[in-house]
């Protein structure tokens, strides 16, 4: 039997009114205890199921999932697992624009790079990745002094950032006044996402740059405008995409101006605090963390001139598409997202049997690929249609911020590539999957479908999900 790799790479103040929801859901109050079953009727299967159902694990399972807090903890505590197994395999192997980004991580820590690779012979102690800001980069250097030039090294910022963009969405829902139980919903699908999974397992700055926008989104929510700016600064400090994180809060703040204007037929000038908080601390944040940071890590004369060249580098990147809606290699439009073609293969391990010289069979051991799961990205549809009435007709606060963060993340790089030509890959849609997820949650909680067809939804979604786990098969 061979062994055979193959490999892919690249490159709201309280303005609107919102419904009253409990504090949390559960099983329907009972009058009265249900019917004894009737064991003997079902022989030994009745007794097998008697013997499981009174099983001090089975009883505390069930007193854990009826509170959206344990319930919480138990998504949490298995999206951890999830990202972290296997986490340095397979060993030595980077995946996807690892080989960017671990191999600029190794020059700041003047460690060798491999011939031949990327930044090979780039100067010892900077960063040579300067098409994107340090910050990244740096946090994988630290992680890779203390854990090792191996997959641990390189990928534990992601997943710290992939666990707190998780806690981020709950946060979001709780601040945008719904139910605990929606947000553990919510949670969940972001959760098992595969997008989502296999950003937060590898060595790049996609997770790294969601999880401080996002908690952006939940500060401003509450009101608190002026962190939220300086956390959307941090997340520029991380890589350029924060910048539809900032519009997003924009066109929130507007939205509540609006508001405020039809409530009241005027807007006074301190209305415009919270605009004017976002913005000045996200300069402040952006201009003085790039300089602080340039001057220890890049050779870049300051942060104008730095972000002038980013800027100018990702202006030059076009799209190697031929015809509008083709995807001839990793790149593709973003139309083609909305209906989860154009998947990129990130790594694939795969196992050849040979009988002599002729290949018998060849199967995947392990398939890492940018590719959603096709159960959230089908449910987007009728969930955003959903969202926008309810968010119209209801004025409900956390639909109306589903549709605004899913805009701001994707309407921009369908006018990039319609009047600049730029290149874009699926996994520029990560951002918009928590909102996805949130939308998704808001319609199977609020639309009046049966409980069992939020059930059976949560079966199929995970079923789409281990369909596109990247371990193939125990290692």
């Amino acid at each position: 039997m061979d062994v055979t790799r193959s490999t892919g790479g690249a490159a709201a103040a309280e303005g609107s009114r919102a419904p009253r929801a409990p504090a949390t859901e559960g099983p329907p109050p009972t009058t009265s205890a249900p019917p004894a079953p009737d064991i003997a009727r079902w022989g030994a299967i009745g007794r097998v199921a008697s013997r499981i159902s009174s099983n001090p694990l089975t009883l505390r399972l069930q007193e854990n999932l009826g509170d959206p807090g344990q319930a919480l903890a138990i998504v949490l505590i298995a999206a951890f697992a999830v990202r972290i197994i296997w986490l340095d395999l397979p060993r030595g192997s980077l995946v996807f624009d690892e080989s960017y980004y671990v191999n600029a991580a190794r020059t700041i820590l003047g460690w060798a790079v491999p011939e031949g690779a990327h930044y090979a012979g780039s100067v010892a102690g900077l960063d040579p990745n300067t098409e994107h800001p340090p910050l990244g980069k740096v946090l994988m250097a630290i992680s890779m002094l203390v854990f090792g030039d191996n997959g641990i090294g390189w990928r534990l910022p992601s997943l710290i950032a992939g666990m707190t963009t998780l806690v981020a969405v709950y946060l979001i829902v709780r601040a945008a006044g719904e139910s605990a139980w929606l947000g553990v919903l919510a949670v969940g699908l972001a959760a098992f996402d595969n997008l989502m999974l296999v950003h937060s397992r590898i060595g790049t700055l996609d997770m790294m740059v969601l999880a401080p926008i996002l908690l952006a989104a939940w500060l401003s929510l509450k009101g608190r405008w002026l962190a939220a700016g300086a956390l959307v600064g941090v997340g520029m400090l991380f890589k350029l995409t924060a910048l539809y994180g900032l519009l997003a809060l924009l066109v929130w703040a507007g939205l509540l101006l609006l508001a405020e204007w039809w409530t009241r037929r005027k807007v006074r000038l301190r209305d415009f605090r919270p605009v004017a908080s976002l913005v000045v601390a996200f300069s402040v944040v952006t201009l003085g963390g790039l300089w602080i940071l340039d001057m220890r890590f890049t050779d870049q004369p300051g942060p104008i001139a730095h972000l002038q060249h980013m800027v100018s580098y990702g202006t030059n990147l076009k799209s190697s598409a031929g015809q509008p809606g083709s995807c001839p290699g990793i790149d593709s439009p973003p139309w083609l997202w909305l209906v989860n073609d154009c998947d990129i293969n990130y790594l694939r391990v795969n196992v050849t049997v040979k009988s002599g010289e002729q290949i018998v069979a060849q199967r995947a051991t392990i398939d890492f690929r940018g590719k959603l799961n096709p159960i959230l990205i089908g449910a987007m549809p009728l969930a955003f249609l959903f969202a926008t009435w309810l968010a119209v007709r209801k004025r409900h606060r956390l639909a109306a911020w589903s549709l605004v963060w899913a805009g701001a993340s994707f309407l921009p790089y369908c006018l990039l590539v319609f009047f600049a030509g730029r290149v874009t890959y699926l996994y520029y849609f990560l951002p918009v999957v928590p909102a996805i997820a949130i939308g998704v949650a808001i319609l199977l909680r609020r639309s009046g479908l049966p409980r069992f067809v939020t059930y059976g939804f949560v079966v199929v979604y995970l079923v789409g999900f281990l369909a596109y786990f990247p371990f193939r098969q125990i290692p």
